[in-house]
Parts: C-alpha cells; structure tokens; sequence
C-alpha cells in the first residue's frame, strides 16, 4: 500500500516566508505605483495653479527661510550661492519629512482598504514614498532651473544625483515602516513626528552649515552631529549641484542609514502584518 504523507498542518494566520512575501509584492507592484499616481495628480486640482503647488509650497518656504535666516540672522556668511544652497536643503530635508510624515499614517488611513482586500501591507509604505519620489521630481526640475541661472551649467555630478535619490529613498522607504506600525499602535506617533522633525531642520544643516554647530559642541554630541543621516543627504545634493566638499565618511553614513533603516524597518513592520487593520 502506497503510504501517504499529510503535509505540515499551518495556522490560517501564519506570515508568509520572506520570499513568497517578496513575491507577492511584486505581482502587486501596480498598486504602489498606480495610487501614487493618482494621488499626485489629484493633490492639487482644486487650486488654480494645480500641480505648480509641488514646486510653489517648497519655494515659499525658502523665501520665508532666505529672508530671516540669510538677510536678517546673517546665516549666509561664507556660503557660496546660499540661496541654490538653501534650496537645496529644503527640498532634501522636505523629501525625507514629508515622506516619513505620510508613512505614519500609512496603515491607519487605509484601514477599511486593509479589511476588504488581501495584499501585503508593506506595500503601502511603498506606495507613500513613490508618491514623494514622483514629486521631488519636480523639484529636481526646479534645482536644475534654478543652477543654471545662478551659472551652474549640468556637470558629471548631475548623474549621481539619481543614486543619491535611490539612497535617500531606502532611508525614508524604512522610517515610513518604522513609524507606520508605531502609529497603529500608539496615535500619538503622528503628532510626535512633525515636532521632531521641526527640530532637525535646525540640526541637520537645512539654513545654516553644521560647522557652525561643530565649532560649538564636542565629544559624543559632536559625534551625533556627524552621524546625522539628513544632513548626509543635504550634503549628497550640494555636492552634485554645487560642488561641496563630499567625503568618504559622509558617503559611508548616507549609505549606512539608508542600509539599516530599510532592513530593520522592513522587519519591524513585517512583523506586525497580521495585526493591521484589526483596531
């Protein structure tokens, strides 16, 4: 008699493998780049200038900058170009923010999506930082404008600019995961993470150069001034467009955080997968 061999029984609810999860992601690849779309397109179409506003509201918030912190606080002392400078500090600063700021409501604003279809979860993070990416492309267009009449003409630098994006993008990619399962479980998470990244646009380089803060602090702060990934990524960017100085250490922590955020940040969120959406 042939014997028959039951295969393992699984609980209905068990986590996918890694793998099979990967997989399934990416036969689900439309949706995170069909909603971002969608979204981008509609974000602005009740205002007169549409889609401009991807480029106005960072725009104003420079001039805003410019004057007090380059005309009345004297921040643009020994910085060439300050105001490509600035810019460029801002919409990089702004990538980041806005896109960890999305992916903490990423599960809680999507519940009822949550409950009606079965897809994986991670993809929602996806989704709110390609949404992001497709709008800093704007702003790319705007720093590129913006160099070329300040004199600034397209370089070989401009081609890192893309995998410096890339990079930037798998750090944000990992907080957005980070705080999405935080926020499910704790509402709070939303309103503590603008008023901590309110606090890094001072320490991170956005208005002024850190050298002003380096020459200030010592020992493990100044450690921690260094290891700040935002202003890595600022200093990516004004590498590329202004031809800052861009060193080995700096390269090392855009791409350690970047590294370790989106690894750990996968997992953390992947481990609360089954709980989304439950209330």
């Amino acid at each position: 008699m042939a014997s028959h061999v039951t295969p393992p029984l699984r609980p209905v609810a068990a986590q996918e493998p890694l793998f099979a999860y990967l997989r399934q992601m990416w036969r689900r690849r439309d949706f995170a780049t069909a909603l971002p779309m969608e979204e981008v397109r509609a974000r602005h179409q009740d205002t007169l200038l549409g889609n401009l506003w991807h480029v106005g509201n960072p725009l104003l918030t420079v001039l805003v900058y410019y004057v007090i912190f380059g005309v009345i606080l004297n921040a643009s002392r020994g910085v060439d170009n300050y105001l490509l400078w600035l810019t460029i500090g801002v919409f990089s600063y702004n990538l980041t923010s806005k896109t960890v700021l999305a992916g903490a409501q990423a599960i809680t604003s999507n519940e009822g999506l949550i409950r009606a279809v079965q897809f994986p979860r991670a993809l929602l993070p996806v989704s709110v930082t390609f949404s992001h990416i497709i709008t800093f492309w704007f702003e790319l267009g705007m720093l590129s404008a913006l160099s070329i009449l300040m004199g600034l003409y397209p370089n070989p630098r401009w081609l890192a600019i893309p995998v410096f994006l890339v990079i930037q993008s798998a750090f944000n990619l990992g907080a957005a995961m980070i705080v999405a399962r935080l926020n499910d479980g704790f509402r709070d998470v939303a309103q503590i993470v603008p008023f901590l990244f309110r606090l890094g646009t001072y320490a991170s380089g956005v208005m002024f150069p850190l050298t002003r803060i380096d020459e200030r602090v010592s020992g493990p702060l100044a450690l921690i001034v260094k290891l700040n990934p935002f202003s890595s990524y600022l200093a990516l960017y004004r590498w590329s467009f202004l031809g800052t100085p861009l060193t080995g250490f700096t390269l090392g922590v855009a791409g350690g955080w970047a590294f370790v955020a989106l690894v750990w940040g996968f997992r953390f969120f992947r481990r609360a997968e089954l709980r989304y959406g439950r209330g």
